[in-house]
């Protein structure tokens, strides 16, 4: 029986003794020539050569890209994106497990939960120009996709996955360590920051269906000691503000205030 057309076996490449690693992936489209020129561009940025150029040709599909030219056989990026969303999980897992062996189980899931958060991974993607190298539709384009967060996580995420099926998992380790290296040296440094903008983060989305906003106020004082004012916003309103030395701190104390009146609100809803 034959497979529906929108499933693919995105499987590891076999060994080169046994198959070229390009025949494992025959159903996806082949670089034109161009494209291959910028992918090696990529390719020395990231620090990885792929086997497979179609799997990296993928990664850097977006869905936009695609639905605007539907005859080019091109697959989008977000299968890749799911799988590299796992791997990354379990390679910042197994690296916090090792390096914290005195925390705790929901200490090391705030640490992991700030690490692959959309912030920091757009951030990655921005550090290494991805955003340049998207195949994106013209409407995307224009409207700035290159440059918003949430398409730049996604395609590092499925940049991941795609290093994983073509070099296996040590390879997207090597990747994933080296890109998070700084990150990865101050996640014990912001754990409180962790702790308290994840939480109010969960917290809202869980109540409101939405997002907080962290905005700077005020900045007073000399410039070596100014102090940051910082509301949070929520749904339209101000939740809470919070001072500190740094934004980092303010924000921090505007997140973990927030949590203490949103008890308060749910606790009074109850009554």
């Amino acid at each position: 029986m034959d497979e529906p057309d929108d499933i693919q076996r995105d499987v590891p490449a076999l060994p080169a003794d046994e198959a070229g690693a390009e025949d494992a992936y025959a159903y996806l489209a082949e670089p034109c020539e161009s494209c291959l020129e910028r992918m090696a561009l990529l390719e020395r940025r990231i620090g990885y050569a792929f086997r497979s150029k179609r799997l990296l040709f993928k990664a850097l599909t977006h869905s936009s890209y695609m639905n605007e030219n539907p005859r080019s056989g091109m697959r989008h990026n977000e299968r890749l994106e799911f799988l590299g969303d796992a791997v990354l999980g379990v390679i910042l897992a197994e690296h916090l497990f090792r390096f914290f062996p005195e925390r705790r189980e929901g200490e090391l899931s705030l640490m992991r939960s700030w690490l692959v958060s959309e912030s920091n991974l757009s951030e990655l993607a921005q550090e290494m120009d991805i955003g340049y190298y998207l195949l994106l539709g013209c409407g995307e384009d224009a409207s700035g996709g290159r440059g918003r967060a949430a398409l730049l996580a996604d395609a590092f995420e499925a940049l991941v996955g795609a290093i994983y099926l073509d070099g296996g998992f040590a390879a997207a380790n090597t990747f994933v360590l080296a890109a998070f290296a700084v990150k990865l040296r101050t996640v014990d440094e912001d754990k409180a920051q962790i702790n308290y903008k994840n939480a109010l983060q969960q917290e809202a989305y869980d109540r409101f269906g939405d997002q907080p906003q962290y905005v700077v106020v005020a900045v007073s004082g000399p410039e070596h000691t100014k102090q940051f004012s910082v509301e949070v916003r929520l749904a339209g309103r101000v939740l809470a503000a919070g001072d500190g030395a740094s934004k980092k701190e303010a924000e921090m104390n505007a997140a973990r205030t927030a949590l203490v009146l949103l008890a308060q609100e749910h606790k009074r809803d109850l009554i």
